[in-house]
């Protein structure tokens, strides 16, 4: 024969996973808590070893025949510690699951006249978990650091241990570097971009100061302005972003924008988010309430105390091996019998308690309403509480309350009996105020985030959102929540974002996740913007949905920046091809009048020998052609030697040295004077269509006035006795020859050119003037490092700055 029924109703109206076992390790019967835990579906028994392994204080696994062995009871009881062991088949593939359990053990004694066994045992489990201890303020003497608070609460509590891992992994994908600091600069917390980028370990980064990231020059100021903090309250730089240096592990430093927020004023602690210029949030956990893991429920328990199958004492020594407190009361609300849990929980004794009002363990507001309700169902027979659990406070022997949850059973009509079942809820209600205050902590480290976020689940239904994402687009947080992530997507685009989840759910090819890509978003005045988008993390939960986590930039002023960067630049090189550049330069800063005056300035003329006559013959599009290909060499030496191009007239070619008044520019021109005629005997040589050409240059040096003329198309020219000298030396020139004055001589080094005496020439508006024509420059010269060009490799000149007196 099978142990009493009687047995198996109080089973079935206890709180804890519970089950009676035979002594051949056959289970007989178990409640639904049990088969939760041992995850079985049905209600088929099998053998206590298929579900549970026993272990002794030193680990070492004992069989149920050593469990069972009548020596090692004490008073018929026993506790061991064991391992739930637990196989699930998820898409093909089992997996197994350990969970460690505390096990009361009741061994009972058959009567001979009921049962054919020998004994049989009733076993109570309970899940191990670490205790949690109350979280106090955020400094080393009470927790090393965020990170092992959170390690701590997982440990603590396995239902927010999948949410505190959501939380890592969005502060983890975020687009920048995360710190969180106590009021002294101790380092709490960092994510993995803060590793990346400062090349620390996170194991090197807890505990330090913040300053290891500062240069040397600024750690000091650092420190002084948190003491100025914690004395007068002062923020100086909190909730303000700025632009600073920061130092890497490796020594070098780099310029980033630093924005500090206050976490909470009662926490003392800061977050700064930090982001890296050189090349120029986070998840929000929904406070999913906890849930109680093995729910029992509450069945009828029809212990008649006239006809039972087993001694009273039996009765008590399973009730009390029973984790949880226990009540039997009659009809009057008399306490009929205790469990010994419930004389740890309360304080009294047993002897103190029975025969008493089960009112003495409720606060006096809730004593009245009971004995009020018992009454009522003696009356009517309605039950309202019986066959139900629910949240209620109770009160110990020295007057403290805590909450707990109650759940009632009628033991038999006939007895008038009711049993309760109280769980303390204290610890749970701890670790939901823990869970709080940091699920607080962490949606205000992301609303920090200089971008928005956004958390959407596998159909795009938008899951949490930061405050960050409000100002972006225009919508709250309760537009966002709940509704399809397409809502911020143009009508052209929103379709696309749907088929792309479902290929990837389909097929686990990542396409987008984890790229960085420029896309247009939608706000809701129907604006559509320029968003920088990274579909950063995808994340597991623990009921096996996935979430994705995408961080986004607006870049509209980027962009607008950007453009207005192509369109100003493009106006500088307009402006600097018509203009020289130090000109040009001046001209945008200041557009009135500009006139100077030049002491010691080299000019050239250069121009075609009978340019008229040659062309006449030709197309228009041929003389163009011919001047633009000559003409852009010419523009190459220009640049080569570091000289300003002041126009062209027709055939005629005109170069100066200004900026510069320097006399070893004069030697520059000359130089391009050599070059500009090997540029003609070069195009002689090609064989050119409409015959050979011939120059004629002349060079001379001396006082000018140069500066900008007009309002539209601006002319840069210059004006002065040495700008006639040059234009009568090209014309009073021969073709093939270099015409100079003695200026242009004396300027230049004796042994850097040869020059030759043509003789004295009247020039007009001079008179007589001796005339030389430059030959050729020494070998020296000739050398490219001889130079002194910045001209290097055809990229655009920047000429010296000018040295002019004002007009």
């Amino acid at each position: 024969m099978p142990p009493p029924e009687s047995l198996c109703q109080i089973i079935d109206a206890s709180f804890d996973p519970s089950l009676l076992v035979l002594s051949n390790g056959q289970i007989w019967h178990m409640n639904d808590s049990t088969r939760g835990l041992f995850a079985l579906s049905s209600t088929q028994t099998t053998s206590i070893s298929t579900h549970l392994s026993f272990l002794t204080s030193s680990h070492v696994t004992l069989t149920w025949n050593e469990v069972t062995l009548p020596g090692s009871f004490h008073h018929g009881k026993k506790m061991l510690n064991g391992v739930v062991v637990t196989t699930n088949n998820n898409g093909g593939e089992n997996t197994t699951t350990t969970t460690p359990v505390k096990i009361n053990i009741v061994r009972m004694t058959a009567a001979p006249e009921t049962c054919h066994e020998e004994c049989y045992f009733c076993l109570y489990l309970k899940e191990i978990e670490t205790a949690p201890s109350r979280v106090s303020s955020t400094t080393p003497s009470t927790r090393a650091s965020l990170e092992e608070e959170w390690d701590r609460l997982s440990i603590t509590s396995k239902e927010t241990a999948a949410d505190g891992t959501i939380l890592k992994l969005v502060l983890d994908a975020s687009f920048h570097a995360l710190f969180v600091i106590n009021e002294k600069g101790i380092i709490q917390l960092v994510n993995e971009k803060s590793c990346e980028v400062f090349g620390w370990s996170r194991s090197e980064f807890l505990g330090s100061n913040i300053h290891i990231i500062m240069p040397a020059d600024v750690a000091p100021r650092h420190d002084q302005y948190l003491q100025n903090y914690l004395k007068t309250g002062m923020k100086k730089m909190i909730g303000t972003q700025r632009e600073v240096t920061a130092q890497r592990k490796d020594g070098s430093t780099f310029p980033c924008v630093l924005g500090l927020s206050e976490v909470s004023k009662e926490s003392g602690l800061i977050c700064g988010f930090i982001r890296d210029l050189t090349s120029e949030k986070t998840l929000e956990e929904r406070n999913e309430n906890l849930e109680e893991r093995n729910e029992a429920n509450t069945h009828t328990i029809k212990v008649q105390r006239k006809g039972l199958l087993v001694a009273e004492d039996t009765i008590l020594g399973i009730l009390d091996a029973s984790f949880h407190a226990l009540f039997v009361i009659n009809e009057k609300g008399i306490i009929q019998l205790v469990n010994e849990k419930s004389c740890e929980v309360f304080g009294w004794s047993k002897e103190e308690m029975v025969s008493q009002n089960i009112n003495m363990i409720m606060p006096s507001d809730v004593a009245s309403s009971h004995d009020q309700y018992l009454q009522n169902y003696l009356k009517t027979g309605i039950k309202k509480m019986i066959g139900t659990q629910r949240e209620v406070n109770a009160q110990r022997k020295d007057g403290t309350t805590f909450p707990c949850v109650l759940g009632l059973s009628e033991v038999s009509k006939e007895s008038g009996l009711i049993c309760g079942f109280i769980r303390d809820l204290t610890s749970e209600k701890q670790i939901q105020i823990e869970v709080g205050e940091n699920h607080k902590l962490m949606l205000k480290i992301m609303d920090a985030s200089f971008h928005a976020l956004f958390v959407i689940n596998e159909e795009g239904i938008i899951q949490m959102v930061n405050e960050r994402s409000t100002k972006v687009l225009g919508w709250t947080k309760e537009e966002f929540i709940g509704h399809n992530i397409t809502m911020i997507m143009p009508h052209e685009h929103a379709h696309q974002h749907g088929d792309y989840l479902k290929r990837y759910l389909t097929t686990g090819r990542k396409r987008m996740i984890g790229k960085e890509r420029e896309v247009s978003a939608k706000r809701k005045d129907g604006y559509v913007s320029a968003i920088f988008c990274v579909p950063r993390n995808q994340i597991d939960t623990s009921d096996g949905t996935k979430l994705f986590v995408g961080f986004l930039e607006d870049i509209t002023v980027q962009k607008s920046l950007i453009i207005a960067e192509a369109e100003r630049e493009a106006s500088d090189n307009l402006l600097h091809n018509i203009l020289p550049e130090h000109i040009a330069n001046r001209l945008k800063q200041d557009p009135s009048h500009i006139a100077d005056h030049y002491e010691n300035t080299t000019i050239l003329f250069a121009d075609i020998v009978g340019f008229t006559n040659k062309t006449s013959s030709m197309t228009p599009k041929a003389v163009v052609t011919m001047l633009n290909n000559l003409f852009s060499q010419f523009d190459y030496l220009v640049g080569h030697y570091d000289l300003n191009k002041v126009k062209t007239i027709g055939d005629c070619y005109m170069v100066t040295s200004i900026p510069s008044s320097e006399i070893h520019r004069c030697s520059r021109v000359c130089m391009f004077a050599l070059d500009l005629l090997k540029c003609v005997q070069k195009y002689n040589m090609s064989g050119p269509q409409h015959g050979h050409l011939d120059m004629r240059v002349g060079i001379a040096c001396g006082q000018v006035v140069a500066g900008v003329v007009g309002t539209k198309r601006f002319l840069f020219d210059m004006w002065g006795d040495a700008v006639n000298v040059a234009a009568r030396m090209e014309q009073h020139g021969l073709p093939g020859k270099i015409q100079v004055t003695k200026e242009v001589v004396d300027n230049c080094y004796s042994n850097d050119f040869s020059f030759e005496l043509r003789g004295t020439l009247n020039i007009k508006g001079k008179g007589m003037l001796d005339c030389y024509f430059l030959k050729s420059a020494s070998e020296k010269l000739k050398k490219p490092s001889s130079r002194r060009s910045v001209f290097t490799g055809g990229s655009s000149h920047k000429p010296l700055q000018a040295r002019s007196d004002s007009a």
